[in-house]
């Protein structure tokens, strides 16, 4: 009886083993023999003023704002994305960047690659703020020392969206379309770079169903920029309003980069991408008619 019990309890431990062995292998993790991941890819960024041309193109010095930004080359990456600490951002290997205004900005890179992501900051500094005269597009657009407002058109496409730049198919305002709390808007460029955006108190919103907001904005500053637009325009870069609000003018999801399309005495047309509340830019672009006010 004795011996039946020990052959009883060595079968029960031999079945236990091989359970806990079989367990086992069934929790370790798959490894298909030959098959290595790369890694993930290191890099460094190098940047440089660029040189000052006169206007036959002959090299007269240090163009002490304007900087060409690269980044060490990484085999096999696909995606390249750059953000040059003065409110621009680009998605090329290679860049320049422009700074007016004088401080020391931070520039960060990253680099997407089958291995993963590698990352870079820089930090770039300008000793000297650039003042440009005011006249042509800036004495336009801000009036100068006459400061100028601008508010919505009330003609019709006074808003227009498209999937885009210059289209309008998706959605065109009629006339006098909009609602007065958007009609009440009030829009400045300051000579000094600042940008004034008054709501009156409140805003559409369009992340909530397109209903009136209330909302408090504080001043920002804008970057104006010569024909680095889609088509070659001058363009106007909104700085974010706080940490949680990114610059915009005319609709809360387009921005914080415009084109001017068309700038007179009285009128102003911008078009700019849709972007989602955070600085992220969508699927269409959005086109604007301003008046002077």
């Amino acid at each position: 009886m004795v011996t039946d019990m020990k052959k009883v309890l060595n079968v029960s431990l031999v079945v236990l083993t091989a359970g806990c062995v079989l367990l086992l292998s069934r929790c370790a993790p798959y490894e298909e023999e030959g098959i290595t991941l790369p890694d993930a890819p290191t890099t460094e960024i190098q940047w440089d003023f660029i040189d000052a041309l006169d206007s036959l193109g002959a090299v007269i010095g240090v163009d002490s704002n304007r900087v060409a930004v690269s980044a060490t080359a990484v085999e096999g990456s696909f995606l390249h994305l750059w953000d040059f600490g003065n409110g621009t951002t680009s998605d090329q290997p290679s860049d320049t960047a422009y700074y007016p205004q004088e401080g020391d900005f931070v520039i960060s890179y990253s680099v997407h690659t089958a291995g993963g992501m590698g990352q870079a900051t820089a930090t770039v500094t300008i000793d000297q703020t650039l003042e440009l005269p005011c006249e042509g597009t800036l004495l336009l657009l801000t009036g100068c020392e006459n400061q100028k407002t601008w508010t919505f058109s009330d003609e019709a496409g006074a808003i227009s969206v498209g999937p885009v730049p210059y289209s309008t198919e998706w959605y065109a305002s009629p006339p006098a379309g909009l609602e007065t709390f958007q009609y009440d808007d009030l829009y400045q460029f300051g000579e000094d770079g600042t940008f004034m955006y008054n709501n009156n108190g409140s805003t559409m919103n369009p992340f909530e169903g397109y209903v009136e907001t209330e909302l408090a904005i504080d001043p920002s500053t804008y970057l104006f920029t010569e024909g680095t637009g889609t088509s070659g325009e001058d363009q106007v870069h909104l700085s974010s309003f706080s940490e949680a609000l990114c610059g915009f003018m005319g609709v809360w999801d387009s921005g914080p980069v415009y084109d001017i399309i068309e700038l007179t005495e009285n009128r102003l047309v911008v078009h700019g991408p849709i972007q989602t509340g955070d600085c992220l830019q969508a699927d269409g672009w959005f086109t604007l008619v301003f008046v002077a006010n």
